[in-house]
């Protein structure tokens, strides 16, 4: 499934969980800022994507995926996150605007720069995984 479609089959998602009209909803929308969205309503689209899609999105993937690449690293201290997690955040998400990912970034923070492009990638990333017989926990 191409990224173009699978935008186009998260749209009505979007709308039905955040109440917001199709046009106004664009790949590089912030969901918290642009869209309206609150942390339960993130919650209800990753469930609603996980029903479309059928995949499976866990709430801390961000958080799993960059601990991953940072062996012997430290993600977090005091609820920040270390210089060293902020890189590999950003270069796992290209899609999030960079200039959000600076020093004093808490953990907590990261659901708010989710854009609808970043649920494009993920959903498109899990499709080829489950195609290419490769599963994500």
């Amino acid at each position: 499934m191409t990224r173009q479609k699978i935008f186009e089959e998260l749209k009505p998602l979007l709308t039905e969980v955040l109440g917001v009209p199709p046009e106004k909803i664009r790949l590089e929308s912030v969901l918290v800022s642009d869209l309206g969205a609150e942390s339960i309503d993130l919650l209800d689209l990753s469930f609603r994507i996980e029903e479309k899609f059928e995949v499976r999105i866990e709430a801390n993937e961000i958080e799993r995926e960059a601990i991953q690449r940072l062996p012997g690293g430290v993600y977090e201290k005091d609820g920040y996150l270390t210089e060293a997690a902020i890189g590999e955040i950003r270069k796992s998400l290209p899609e999030l605007d960079p200039g959000k990912f600076a020093k004093g970034l808490r953990k907590v923070d990261l659901p708010a720069l989710l854009t609808v492009s970043f649920f494009v990638r993920l959903i498109a990333r899990k499709l080829a995984a489950r195609t290419e017989g490769v599963v994500h926990v």
